[in-house]
C-alpha cells in the first residue's frame, strides 16, 4: 500500500517540480520577498546553486576527493557491518544466552537465565516502542501534509519516520525539513504546519514517549523521561538511545534480585 503510493508522488514531484518552482516564482509573497530584500532571489538561488556545483568549490567543501571517496565507503562498510551483525545476533541469540548463563555456577543458572531473558525482552521492547513512535509522529505529519494541501503527504511521511527514529533531535530535524518542503506549496501552509508540528513535538516527549515506552519496556513514564535525558546529557545521542534500555535493565534487577533479598533480611544482623 505504501510504496506504490509513494513512488507515485516522487515521480508526480519531480514532473513538476519546474512548475511548481515557477509558480512559486510568480506568487506575491514571493515578490513582496524581493521588494523587501532589495534583491532578485532567483538569481541568488542560481548562483548559490552554480557556485556549490562547481568542482572548486565542491573540493573546497568536502576537503578533497580521497575524503568524500573514504566517507562513502566508510559509511557503506559501516552499515553493511551493522547489518550483519545485527542479523547474526538476532539468528544467535538463543546460543549466545545459554553460553552466558554455562559460566554462571549452576545453582544461580535459572535466575540468571529468567534475569537475562527479562532483560533482552526490555531492550526489544524499547526497538519496537522506538518504532511506534515514529509510526505515530509519520501519521501525524501525514495528516498535516494532507491538511496543508502538500502534493507530496507520503514521501514527507516516510522521510518523517526515518529521521525520527533518532530520539530526542529527530523531530526537530524534521520541523525544519517538513517545515522548508511545505514552503513550496504557500507560506501560510508553512506557518501552520511548523505551528501545528511543533505543538506535537512537545506533546510527544511528556504525554506519548512515557506511554508507549512505559508500557514496551515496564518502565515508568517519569524514569523514561529522567533517563533519556541523563542519558543524553552524559553521552549525547548514543546516551539517549541506551538510556531506556539500561533503565529497564537496573529495574529488572532491583526487582528480581535486590528486593527479594532485601525482603529475606527480616532480622536486624546487629541484634
Amino acid at each position: 500500500m505504501v510504496v506504490p503510493a509513494t513512488v507515485r508522488q516522487v515521480v508526480a514531484a519531480i514532473d513538476a517540480a519546474p512548475e511548481t518552482i515557477e509558480a512559486m516564482q510568480q506568487s506575491d509573497w514571493y515578490h513582496s520577498l524581493e521588494e523587501t530584500l532589495g534583491v532578485d532571489l532567483s538569481a541568488v538561488v542560481a548562483d548559490g546553486i552554480h557556485s556549490l556545483t562547481t568542482l572548486s568549490s565542491f573540493l573546497a567543501i568536502s576537503g578533497g576527493v580521497l575524503r568524500v571517496g573514504f566517507g562513502v565507503i566508510g559509511a557503506v562498510s559501516s552499515f553493511v557491518m551493522v547489518v550483519v551483525l545485527t542479523l547474526y545476533f538476532v539468528s544467535s541469540l538463543q546460543s549466545i544466552k545459554s553460553a552466558l548463563a554455562s559460566l554462571v555456577p549452576r545453582y544461580r543458572r535459572e535466575t540468571f537465565t529468567r534475569l537475562l531473558d527479562e532483560i533482552t525482552g526490555s531492550v526489544g521492547g524499547v526497538v519496537a516502542g522506538g518504532v511506534t513512535l515514529s509510526l505515530i509522529n509519520a501519521l501525524v505529519v501525514l495528516v498535516l501534509q494532507l491538511a496543508v494541501g502538500s502534493t507530496v503527504p507520503a514521501v514527507l511521511a516516510i522521510v518523517a519516520f526515518f529521521i525520527t527514529l533518532v530520539p530526542m533531535i529527530g523531530s526537530l530535524v524534521f520541523l525544519i525539513v517538513g517545515t522548508v518542503a511545505t514552503v513550496f506549496v504557500s507560506p501560510i501552509a508553512a506557518v501552520v504546519f511548523a505551528i501545528a508540528y511543533l505543538v506535537y513535538i512537545q506533546v510527544e516527549p511528556y504525554v506519548v514517549t512515557p506511554r508507549i515506552m512505559g508500557r514496551a519496556a515496564s518502565v515508568p513514564g517519569v524514569l523514561v523521561i529522567i533517563g533519556a535525558m541523563v542519558g543524553a546529557t552524559l553521552m549525547g545521542l548514543l546516551g539517549a538511545l541506551v538510556a531506556i534500555p539500561i533503565t529497564a535493565s537496573i529495574l529488572i534487577i532491583i526487582r528480581q534480585v535486590w528486593v527479594p533479598r532485601q525482603n529475606q533480611r527480616t532480622q536486624n544482623p546487629g541484634e
